[in-house]
């Protein structure tokens, strides 16, 4: 195997690696209970860069309308998943977070995996 074939070989696991993780995230969004009116579901962080590692878990952000207040409530609202870490925003939450450049919410903007409801963007501009 030449050298840019043996890249090429890593290259092509890695992407095979990185759709599964994006996979996973997807089956854990579709898990979400939609009467907490979900809008957005992005993956971000190191699964979304492509920087991940085998220690790596998949960083989740969700943008639902029916959040309870307290933010440690809201793990349990959205639900979990093996080496799924998720993070829940209201709309508004999202657009206070974005405009005061918060980096879970500029890295989710700049680079995010959109696996479920409407873009980002359309959420926090405005």
């Amino acid at each position: 195997m030449s050298r840019s074939d043996a890249a090429q070989s890593v290259i092509d696991r890695r992407r095979r690696e990185r759709d599964a993780l994006i996979d996973t995230a997807r089956r854990f969004a579709r898990g979400i209970d939609r009467s907490l009116g979900v809008r957005s579901v992005v993956v971000f962080g190191s699964v979304a860069r492509g920087d991940f590692n085998v220690w790596s878990d998949i960083d989740v952000l969700v943008i639902a309308d029916q959040l309870p207040a307290r933010p440690q409530d809201r793990i349990g609202a959205v639900g979990a998943a093996p080496r799924v870490s998720a993070i829940a925003w209201t709309p508004d939450e999202a657009r206070r977070q974005a405009r005061s450049g918060n980096p879970i919410a500029r890295e989710a903007l700049d680079r995010g995996v959109l696996v479920l409801g409407a873009p980002l963007g359309t959420l926090v501009s405005g």
